[in-house]
């Protein structure tokens, strides 16, 4: 049943934050980083009446002020001539794109920053009241650093709407990463940011990328607890993730 917003408004249960535009963010028809799962996605959730054409919310393309919150000038220079042709993969590696996980593809700054201004549109969605719960499939890349691209991850989105929720709602923000890769990109970049808290689920880096995790101990040593990463040897079931999730949340 739908709510009154703040504003008066009636307030959605929840959006779907999408649009075509957003499956441009693809490396090549061979990779595994495919954005049909958006389409597919979209199709089954309509195919079983559980989302209306209403319920949908085009993305925006995020400003480059935006993605200064988390990223670097020279950085986002590179992406945006990479994807005109006039960056070698040569040169790209140093920032972590032309390489196999992350090649340059056609218009890759556009693309990417249509994912991070989906994911910005989910946050406004929530914030200013308009709806309950939002959702950005198209984001979640939170591999990506401030001056180099990760793991099929070139802007990221989590970590640029979170510096965006502190710097426009005066946020204090727990992020909950339940992906099976460990959201590193986004526990680094507020390691040491007292008001934000990260806690990443995943499978050990014994066999999945990036391979790397600091302890739950070493991680919380420095912030009493803000960042904490939990690491399962195999692939996590739900009552794994209720055990790791319930006790931070409840606090």
């Amino acid at each position: 049943m739908a709510e009154c917003s703040r504003h008066g408004l009636m307030k959605k249960e929840a959006v779907f934050i999408y649009s075509k535009e957003q499956l441009g963010y693809t490396f090549s028809e061979s990779h595994p980083f495919n954005q049909k799962r958006l389409v597919l996605t979209l199709d089954l959730l309509k195919k079983i009446n559980a989302i209306n054409d209403e319920d949908i919310i085009a993305p925006r393309i995020a400003t480059d002020e935006e993605l200064l919150l988390v990223h670097d000038q020279r950085f986002i220079d590179i992406v945006k001539r990479a994807g005109k042709g006039q960056v070698s993969d040569d040169i790209g590696s140093v920032y972590g794109i032309g390489t196999e996980d992350t090649p340059i593809f056609p218009n890759m700054h556009e693309a990417s920053a249509m994912l991070v201004g989906g994911t910005l549109t989910a946050v406004d969605e929530v914030m200013e009241g308009r709806s309950k719960y939002a959702v950005n499939l198209g984001g979640g890349l939170h591999h990506g650093f401030s001056g180099k691209a990760s793991g099929f991850c070139v802007y990221n989105d989590s970590s640029v709407a979170i510096k965006y929720m502190q710097k426009k709602y005066g946020a204090r923000v727990l992020y909950i990463d339940t992906d099976a890769h460990h959201g590193d990109g986004v526990q680094w970049t507020f390691y040491d940011d007292p008001d934000v808290c990260t806690l990443s689920i995943h499978e050990t880096g014994r066999y999945l990328f990036p391979a790397q995790a600091v302890s739950r101990n070493a991680a919380m040593e420095k912030d009493m607890g803000l960042h904490s990463t939990s690491r399962l040897m195999h692939s996590p079931r739900t009552n794994h993730f209720l055990k790791f999730i319930k006790p931070p949340s409840r606090k």
